[in-house]
This record gives C-alpha cells, sequence and structure tokens, in this order.
C-alpha cells in the first residue's frame, strides 16, 4: 500500500483503541479484510465518524517505520445504510454477515467477487427477508472458496428441506411473497456444517 494510498470498503467493526483513535476494520474489493486507525471527531452529529455498514472512502498514511497500522489522513462515507438499524432482526443478520467477512476475509485471493457480495447482501436486507439472505450469503461465500456446499451440505438435508433449500439459492428475493416455512432450520443445517467440515468460520 502506497504512503499516501486510498482506500475504500465496508465498514465491518469500529473498536475504540484509546481516548484518541478508533481501529476500523474495512472489508476491500482490493485487498480484502484492512484494518486503520482513524483519529476521534470531538465534533457530533452523523458526520462526525463513520458508522457500521458505511461505505468509506479514505486517503492514508502509512507509517514511515513499515510497520502498524496505516493513519486515515481524510476520509468520506459514499453510501450509508440507515435502514440496517431500523429493524432489530435485519440488523443482527447484517452482525452476523459482518462477522463472516471479518472471520474469514483475511488472505483472500480474489475478494473482489467477495466484496460485491457484501455490498449486495447488506443491501438485500431491505427486503426484510434477513433469513433468506443469510443463506443465499454463506452458500455463495463457501462456494467462491471453492467448499463442496453444493455436493456435501444439500445431500444431507431431507428431501423437503432440499426443495426449499433449492428454491431458496435459486429464486429472486423480489420473487418470494413470504419466507418458505423452515428456512431457519435450513440456514441453520447450512451454519453447523460450515463449522464443522469446513474451516469457514460463522
Amino acid at each position: 500500500m502506497n504512503l499516501s494510498g486510498k482506500l475504500d470498503g465496508i465498514v465491518l467493526q469500529i473498536t475504540p483503541t484509546g481516548d484518541l483513535h478508533s481501529r476500523i476494520a474495512l472489508f476491500t474489493a482490493e485487498y480484502g479484510l484492512q484494518s486503520v486507525l482513524l483519529r476521534k471527531s470531538k465534533k457530533t452529529g452523523l458526520s462526525a465518524h463513520p458508522d457500521l455498514f458505511d461505505h468509506l472512502e479514505c486517503t492514508l498514511k502509512v507509517p514511515t517505520s513499515g510497520s502498524g497500522l496505516p493513519f486515515v489522513r481524510e476520509w468520506n462515507v459514499a453510501q450509508k445504510r440507515f435502514f440496517l438499524a431500523q429493524d432489530h432482526r435485519i440488523f443482527q443478520t447484517a452482525g452476523e454477515i459482518a462477522r463472516l467477512f471479518l472471520a474469514n476475509g483475511n488472505h483472500l485471493l480474489e475478494p473482489e467477487p467477495l466484496y460485491q457480495l457484501l455490498i449486495k447482501s447488506l443491501d438485500s436486507l431491505k427486503s426484510g427477508k434477513s433469513c433468506l439472505v443469510h443463506i443465499k450469503t454463506l452458500f455463495v461465500f463457501a462456494q467462491s472458496e471453492g467448499l463442496p456446499v453444493k455436493q456435501a451440505w444439500l445431500p444431507e438435508l431431507c428431501r423437503e428441506s432440499q426443495k426449499k433449500a433449492k428454491i431458496i439459492l435459486s429464486t429472486k428475493l423480489a420473487d418470494f411473497t413470504e419466507i418458505p416455512d423452515g428456512s431457519d432450520l435450513i440456514l441453520k443445517s447450512l451454519r453447523n456444517w460450515l463449522n464443522a467440515e469446513t474451516e469457514l468460520q460463522c
């Protein structure tokens, strides 16, 4: 990363590191998961600091020693997602999706497709169909990492659940008039399989 390089990505975590700075975890198209240090503002209000799930654009300064986290010199929020905080279940699902990318977002060979997946998943939560979004996100993430989720997980489901899972995965969110019965159990099964049978943490 250049000394005065630019970086933009989705804010997945904000951690205070003292009185003056916060550590911000961004998922970016170029580098995958990256952390930067942002000086806390004395201002108040919505524009005083980035929020979770913001699309953040940064100009960075990397320490001359070559080690340590880069500092944010300037920043701008290109997009906010206020709707995620307006419903508890939607916000909870957004947090679980963020944890998926935080736990598995390092050392990715091709982060660009997963960056696009993250944006699509967060924006799709506006539909209110959080369980379906979560299932689709986990499935596509696993497939993008080369995991045999279609070949190994789906056959483990009972016939009825297999049928519903295939419908969920192949149908656009806009085409669902209601959430299929048992979707929560399908989500639980997929998460359990990924945690037990793969290196993904979800």
